[in-house]
């Protein structure tokens, strides 16, 4: 786990960066207020997520396995959910809030997925090992 939150640290600080030199530098008129909890949001719903599969992985991997479906059919609702109610807010906006939310979405799954696919093929090694 502690990989992990050190790994989203170093990610959110890289998009925060790269956020901060293309808002600020290249299309300023587009930047949203909104953008830094954005971010938030995406930082602790990984790391929880995160934290869930984990404990899940390590205790029954076969649990692991039927749940994870589950997990990412909810993580889709509630990020989907966070998305309608931004764009019913502020439909003016909701191009360039639709093209972060996507890039966010899709930059933290890909990380969290490298990371459960490493810790799960290290629990399955472990259990042919027994």
């Amino acid at each position: 786990m502690k990989r992990f939150i050190i790994g989203i640290a170093v990610i959110s600080v890289v998009l925060v960066l790269t956020g901060w030199l293309v808002f600020s530098r290249f299309i300023p008129q587009y930047y949203l207020p909104v953008l830094p909890f954005m971010l938030i949001f995406f930082v602790v719903a990984s790391v929880i997520i995160h934290a869930f599969q984990v404990q899940l992985a390590n205790k029954d991997f076969a649990k692991f396995a039927r749940s994870n479906m589950l997990v990412t059919i909810i993580r889709l609702v509630v990020y989907s959910a966070a998305a309608i109610i931004y764009i019913a807010v502020d439909a003016k906006n909701a191009k360039v809030f639709i093209i972060c939310f996507v890039l966010g979405y899709v930059v933290f799954t890909i990380f969290e997925i490298t990371s459960l696919i490493k810790i799960t093929t290290g629990n399955t090694r472990n259990d042919e090992k027994k």
